[in-house]
C-alpha cells in the first residue's frame, strides 16, 4: 500500500514527567528525549499517562524492535480515542497525531499484536516531543551528510535503476544536491530530496518531513480551505465555502500562483510507477492542501482565487478567504466528504446483483485484510459467498470495481484471480532484492546486531543467491492460487483508475494476461510489468530527521505481447472519464458505461 501510514505522535508541553506503568513498576520519560530500550512479552500491555494542553499538537513515536505492538490512545475514563497497527511488521515505528479539544489527562497504551507469526518478546522505545516554535537551521555539511545517506541507500536498493540508468539518476541527484545551502531548515531539505524521490519512478517509495517539521506544521500551519478534483489535467473545487459559490468552479490562480505551476511543482513531488500520471493525480487531490502548504505558503492568512466557471468561461475573482488552522482543515474535510458521493469507500468489499440484466457488481476496493473481518480469511469468505450466488444465479456478465483499491497483503489479488481462471498461471517471471545486507542499515530500525540478524533471516526465508550473484525468489513462493471449481465463465467488465495501485493494480495486470476482460476507465496506477514493494525499509536521515521508506522487493509479472508501453499501467480498452457536473451529481460515469455495454451486447 502507499501514501503515509498513521503517526503516533504526542507531545508533552513543559517539562512534564511522564510515566509508564509496566506490572509495579513505573518508568519516567524526560521530554524531547527517547526512552532507553523498554522490554514486552506477550500477554503484557504497558500504559502511560499524560497531561495534555488545548489545541498543542502532541506527538509520540513509538519505534518497535523486533515486537509488533498495537497503540492506543485513551482519554482519561479509558474511552478509546484512536488505535494504531500500521502495516510495518516487527520493526519500524507507530504513531498517532492528537490535539486534545480541552486539557487533561490521557493514556497510551502499548500490547503486542496477538499472532502467532509476532516475537513473543521484544523491545521498544518512546520519544516524546513537543511543538517547535520555529524550525532549526542546519549547516551544509550536515545536510549533505544526510542527502548522501538517501543517494547511496537509493543506490545499494537498485531503486530509481528500473526505469533510469545509473547516470540519469546521479545527474538528477547531482542537481538537486546543488541547490543546498547553509542554514536551511528540514523543511528546506525535504523541498530538495522530495524530487529526487519521485524520480526513482516507484511509487512505493516515500519520504516524509521530520517529527520537528511535521509539529511545527500542525501547530502553525495554515491550509487552503477547498477540496479539489483533477480531470483532463484541470483543477476543480469540490465545494462552496460560506458566501463564497466555489463548487464546480476551475480553478485558475491561488495567491498569483497559476494553477499550472501549482500542478508542475505537485507532479514532481509525487512518486509513481514508471512514467504513470494518473495515480500522481489521484494522489495529489486528496493532499491538494497539505502540497501547497510545504511547497508554497507555510502561513498565509487568507487566500485570493482567480476561478473560472468552466460553462461560460466567466473569470471570477475572490479575495481574502479565511485560511484553516490544522484542527480546522481535519474537520473540514469530515465535514465537507460527507457530501462529495463516493468520495470513500465505507465497506471493503460488496456484490450486487441486477437478476434482470443478469449482471453481478463486484467491488473490491481494497486487499487489506486489516479492513477485513477475521482478516484475510474473512475476505476468502466473502470471496466464497459472493461467487456462489454469483454461479447459483447464473450471472452472464461479471463487473468487477478496483477503481478504489490500492493494493494491501500479498496474494490477496490472486485469490480473486482464482475465481476468474480455469488453470494455474505464472504470475512472475521472477522477485529479486538487491542483497541480503545494506551500509545505510545504521539510520534505520536494523541498526542493532540482533535487529539485523532478524532482517537478514526473514530476507533469506523468501529469497536465495542464485549461481549469477542475483537475490532470487525461492521457487514455489510466490504461486498463484488453485482455480476455483466454480470459477467464473461469463462476460468479465474491469472497472480501473489512477487509484488502481499496488495488488490493486497486479490484479489488473494479471487479469490482462489471463483472461478476455474489457477494461473501462483510466490507466492504472500501479505499473504492468510489475513494481518494487513487499518488504520495506524505514529510515530516519540522521541530521534533518526526514523519514522515509525504500521498497526491497522487486515483482516482475509475466507479461504478455499487447501493447502495453513500458512504464505504463494497464491501459483501458474504454478510456471514460466523468464531467464535474457528473461526478459532483453522483453520477457513475464509468459505471453507467459499462452497463451501456452489457445491454447492447
Amino acid at each position: 500500500m502507499k501514501k503515509d501510514s498513521p503517526t503516533i505522535l504526542i507531545v508533552l508541553f513543559f517539562s512534564i514527567t511522564v510515566r509508564a506503568q509496566v506490572g509495579q513498576n513505573l518508568i519516567p520519560i524526560k521530554i524531547d528525549k527517547s526512552t532507553a530500550n523498554l522490554s514486552i512479552k506477550q500477554g503484557e500491555e504497558t500504559s502511560f499517562s499524560f497531561q495534555l494542553k488545548k489545541d498543542f499538537y502532541y506527538s509520540i513515536t513509538v519505534e518497535q524492535k523486533g515486537i509488533d505492538v498495537t497503540v492506543g490512545l485513551k482519554d482519561r475514563n479509558g474511552k478509546t480515542i484512536q488505535d494504531v497497527d500500521s502495516p510495518n511488521g516487527r520493526f519500524g515505528s507507530e504513531k498517532i497525531i492528537f490535539s486534545p479539544d480541552s486539557s487533561g489527562d490521557f493514556i497510551l497504551t502499548m500490547k503486542p499484536l496477538a499472532e502467532s507469526s509476532n516475537a513473543k518478546e521484544g523491545n521498544y522505545s518512546v520519544t516524546i516531543q513537543s511543538p517547535p516554535k520555529k524550525l532549526k537551521k542546519m549547516s551544509l555539511k550536515a545536510l549533505e551528510q544526510d542527502f548522501d545517506i538517501l543517494k547511496n541507500a537509493f543506490i545499494e536498493t537498485n531503486i530509481g535503476l528500473w526505469y533510469n540508468t545509473y547516470t540519469q539518476f546521479d545527474s538528477l541527484c547531482n542537481l538537486q544536491k546543488h541547490k543546498i545551502k547553509d542554514g536551511m531548515t528540514a523543511l528546506d531539505f525535504y523541498q530538495i530530496v522530495a524530487p529526487m524521490v519521485t524520480y526513482t519512478k516507484e511509487g512505493h517509495c516515500a519520504i516524509q518531513t521530520s517529527e520537528e517539521t511535521s509539529n511545527y506544521i500542525r501547530q502553525h500551519g495554515q491550509y487552503f480551505p477547498f477540496l479539489v478534483k483533477i480531470l483532463d489535467k484541470k483543477v476543480y473545487i469540490l465545494n462552496d465555502l460560506d458566501l463564497y459559490k466555489t463548487k464546480g468552479m476551475l480553478i485558475s490562480k491561488i495567491n498569483g500562483n497559476s494553477i499550472e505551476s501549482i500542478l508542475e511543482k505537485f507532479l514532481t513531488i509525487e512518486p509513481a510507477d514508471g512514467y504513470n500520471i494518473t495515480s500522481k493525480y489521484r494522489w495529489i487531490e486528496t493532499a491538494f492542501s497539505k502540497y501547497y502548504l510545504r511547497f508554497f505558503e507555510q502561513q498565509p492568512i487568507a487566500f485570493d482565487l482567480e476561478l473560472v466557471n468552466p460553462k461560460t468561461g466567466e473569470k471570477i475573482n475572490y479575495n481574502q478567504i479565511p485560511a484553516l488552522t490544522f484542527k480546522q482543515y481535519g474537520k473540514f474535510v469530515a465535514k465537507e466528504t460527507k457530501f462529495i458521493p463516493n468520495y470513500n469507500f465505507k465497506e471493503p468489499a460488496a456484490l450486487k446483483i441486477d437478476t434482470l440484466n443478469s449482471t453481478a457488481t463486484l467491488t473490491v476496493n481494497t486487499f487489506s485484510t486489516n479492513d477485513y473481518t477475521g482478516g484475510r480469511k474473512g475476505f476468502k469468505e466473502f470471496l466464497a459467498k459472493s461467487f456462489q450466488t454469483i454461479a447459483d444465479r447464473k450471472i452472464k456478465h461479471l463487473i468487477i470495481d478496483i477503481r478504489k483499491n490500492e493494493g494491501g497483503a500479498q496474494a490477496m489479488e490472486d485469490h480473486l484471480m482464482s475465481y476468474l481462471v480455469g488453470q494455474e498461471y505464472p504470475k512472475y517471471k521472477y522477485a529479486e532484492i538487491p542483497s541480503f545486507t545494506y551500509s545505510f542499515l545504521d539510520y534505520t530500525a536494523y541498526r542493532d546486531k540482533k535487529s539485523r540478524d532478524d532482517f537478514e533471516k526473514e530476507l533469506k526465508a523468501e529469497f536465495y543467491r542464485s549461481t549469477d550473484g542475483r537475490y532470487l525468489d525461492l521457487p514455489g513462493k510466490y504461486k498463484c492460487d488453485t482455480p476455483q471449481t466454480n470459477y467464473f465463465k461469463g462476460d468479465l467488465y474491469i472497472l480501473i483508475s489512477g487509484l488502481s495501485f499496488s495488488g490493486g493494480s497486479e490484479f489488473a495486470a494479471l487479469a490482462k494476461n489471463y483472461t478476455s476482460a474489457r477494461f473501462i476507465g483510466e490507466e492504472t496506477g500501479g505499473g504492468y510489468y510489475g513494481n518494487t514493494s513487499g518488504f520495506f525499509i524505514h529510515y530516519t536521515l540522521p541530521n534533518s530527521k526526514l523519514t522515509g521508506r525504500i521498497p526491497l522487493i522487486k515483482f516482475v509479472v509475466e507479461e504478455k505481447q499487447n501493447g502495453i508501453p513500458f512504464g505504463h499501467g494497464v491501459m483501458p480498452d474504454h478510456e471514460v472519464q466523468p464531467k464535474i457536473e457528473e461526478y459532483l451529481s453522483g453520477y457513475d460515469t464509468e459505471m453507467e458505461f459499462v452497463k451501456g455495454l452489457i445491454k447492447n451486447k
